[in-house]
């Protein structure tokens, strides 16, 4: 192999070995030069069709172009020729695992590891697939096995964590996640799945050292500077900040929706009642935001009553899930009280289901719907509630959302001339299985 000014390579069979080529086609499939690679992996299974190794990386190219199909079959031909090829049964795992087949993941990963019982790899994604599965048991002595084979890396201890935290058993996965930041102490997502573990034990007070040492190595870390906020209640901001939000949805979006339907999710629920006691809803006349729209769990309720329907959020991955679901007319990326307050009388209704939660002042959302407002228009959210007696109107709480006091919203909203009709109690959802308690909010432009 030879390169051309432009760096592409310039390839010829008969000169260069075999091995040479296959190794100059795995560095470009590791550097994503997926076209240079297939070109070289093409040449090759045309003049060795039945070298396993050959076929196993056209199968791995193929993957990662996103045929899965070709990349199976590819791989398949491998194993049939090299039955021993245990390299090749744990990748063809993780390509099963891709297209939404676990199962067959589970038996390639097995076979893997029955050919060579030092796969530390095939360990870890068998248990990876059957926490996926719930299986939780089998995840467990997979992952046992992994530390055992490489007790020094943090990523198996993070995945074992991982599995102890889905069944709940939050005291093994504090040790897990300990385990993983004592090995790598520069990694945020183990500092956060730690602090969320001890939260879920009540363990705020012992979580604060962690936070510390977080932000020792990053000083700046959105979420760590949030949950330093909600666990102390000190410098309490008036609102999270557009980097916590960002970071948290974004690596939320897969399993927002999963998660929210575990936790009985009632606010796009309590949305669709509010506005069938205000509208026909035939009418698919209104010109309606969905401020903070997420996945889009609103938008299905809201299409009946709109001409166009707009949503609006900070995380782009969440946008891409609301797309998806085709509701929408447009989506904007961006923070809703800047986007609203760029609107003058465009929107008859506004709708904010489970946003305004991480804003503890809303005085300028307030303000800025009220101009976005047509007059008679409407705005609709939900927040959370609390009864205590609070100077300010509202808290900031251990799992980092505000609440809110009735009084707080009656006053807000009358200060800018919304006219509250309805502020009714309503719980929202549940939180380490108690229930969330909040208000369903409906106010009016004269």
């Amino acid at each position: 192999m030879i390169m051309s000014n432009d760096e592409q390579p310039d390839f010829r069979i008969e000169e260069v070995s075999p091995d040479l080529a296959l190794s100059g086609a795995i560095r470009l499939l590791q550097a994503n030069r997926l076209d240079d690679a297939e070109r070289i992996l093409r040449v090759l299974l045309e003049n060795y069709p039945d070298v396993p190794e050959v076929l196993h990386f056209y199968g791995i190219l193929a993957h990662q172009q996103g045929n899965d199909e070709l990349a199976i079959e590819s791989i398949e031909k491998a194993i049939a020729i090299a039955p021993d090829y245990a390299d090749a049964y744990n990748n063809l795992g993780n390509i099963y695992n891709k297209a939404g087949k676990p199962e067959k993941a589970v038996e390639a990963y097995r076979r893997a590891i029955e050919l060579n019982p030092a796969n530390v790899a095939a360990y870890n994604n068998l248990g990876t697939v059957l926490k996926d599965l719930e299986r939780f048991e089998e995840a467990v002595e997979a992952f046992s096995k992994a530390i055992e084979l490489m007790p020094g890396n943090a990523e198996l201890y993070r995945n074992f964590g991982n599995v102890f935290r889905k069944q709940g058993k939050f005291a093994e996965a504090a040790r897990a996640y300990r385990n993983a930041i004592s090995l790598r102490p520069y990694r945020s997502e183990d500092y956060e799945s730690l602090c969320h573990v001890l939260y879920m034990q009540g363990l705020v007070e012992e979580a604060l050292p962690t936070i510390r040492q977080w932000l020792e190595h990053d000083p700046t870390n959105p979420l760590a500077l949030h949950r330093l906020h909600s666990y102390t209640g000190t410098d309490i901001p008036a609102r999270a900040s557009n980097d916590y939000i960002r970071m948290t949805f974004d690596d939320f979006a897969d399993s927002f929706d999963i998660v929210l339907k575990g936790l009985e999710y009632r606010a796009p629920g309590l949305v669709e009642q509010s506005l069938s006691a205000l509208y026909d809803s035939a009418c698919a006349e209104l010109d309606v935001l969905d401020a903070g729209c997420g996945t889009g769990l609103c938008g299905e309720f809201l299409r009946p009553y709109a001409q166009r329907l707009s949503g609006v959020d900070l995380s782009a991955k969440m946008l891409e899930k609301a797309r998806a679901r085709g509701h929408y007319d447009e989506l904007f990326e961006a923070e809703l009280t800047e986007f609203i307050g760029r609107h003058v009388e465009q929107f008859d209704l506004i709708v904010s289901a489970d946003t305004l939660v991480y804003f503890g002042d809303l005085s300028q959302v307030f303000d800025s719907v009220i101009r976005a407002l047509r007059r008679g228009g409407h705005f609709v959210f939900t927040v959370e509630r609390t009864e205590e007696q609070l100077s300010a109107g509202y808290k900031i709480n251990y799992h980092g959302r505000y609440s809110h006091t009735e009084d707080y919203l009656r006053r807000g909203l009358e200060a800018v001339g919304l006219v509250p009709i309805r502020i009714e109690r309503e719980m929202l959802r549940y939180e380490a299985g108690l229930p969330v308690d909040g208000f369903l909010v409906v106010a009016n432009r004269p």
